[in-house]
């Protein structure tokens, strides 16, 4: 009933304490939401320019897909897809990759970890793409985490990469024009047509 009241007085959900199957039953809604720690938080909207790096991300791993695996070897999903990490929070990462086809229909939501994640990064989520989402994809048994920031206030554009070594991310150099995916083996990131796309 109090939820009900927050939808449809405009307050939305964010900042109320739920469990993930609390999450789930709000179903579809015009924001999107994470919940972190047992808090609904409502992520900020994203740039034209965010989505078009996220995109030709998708692209570059379809493309592999396809070229190398007759397109049926692994599943990708994009946007909005729920991510259960446990009963007390979800994310919606922007792209979790899994290296092998899972059997049957496409689920509702993720509930087992995927060997890569990308997020895509702005100067609103950075911190919190760097820290509480890599820490909670660490424990949950994500094999790799990238994180692409177009705009990283210090070199601009920028890629970092972490990879599991036993029950942790140890965190990978990145240089070069190329970034090759340990978790999608054979999968080489084209790093050049993402940075040809970071504003001037």
């Amino acid at each position: 009933m109090f939820m009900e009241q927050c939808e449809s007085s405009g307050m939305g959900y964010a900042g109320l304490l739920m469990s993930a199957e609390e999450f789930f039953a709000l179903g579809e809604t015009v924001e999107r939401y994470e919940l972190v720690n047992g808090v609904v938080l409502m992520s900020p909207g994203s740039a034209p320019n965010h989505w078009r790096y996220v995109r030709e991300i998708l692209f570059q791993i379809e493309v592999f897909g396809r070229a190398q695996l007759g397109g049926g070897g692994f599943d990708v999903y994009a946007e909005s897809v729920d991510l259960l990490i446990d009963d007390q929070t979800v994310y919606q990462p922007d792209l979790c990759v899994y290296a092998r086809r899972c059997t049957g229909a496409a689920p509702d939501r993720l509930t087992l970890p995927p060997d890569l994640i990308v997020e895509v990064a702005s100067s609103e989520t950075k911190r919190y793409d760097l820290v509480t989402k890599r820490d909670a994809y660490e424990r949950f048994g994500v094999r790799e985490y990238w994180s692409v920031d177009p705009n990283d206030g210090r070199d601009g554009f920028r890629i970092r990469a972490w990879r599991r070594e036993g029950a942790g991310f140890v965190e990978m150099p990145v240089t070069g024009s190329a970034l090759a995916s340990s978790a999608v083996p054979g999968f080489v990131l084209d790093i050049p047509r993402l940075i040809a796309m970071a504003p001037r």
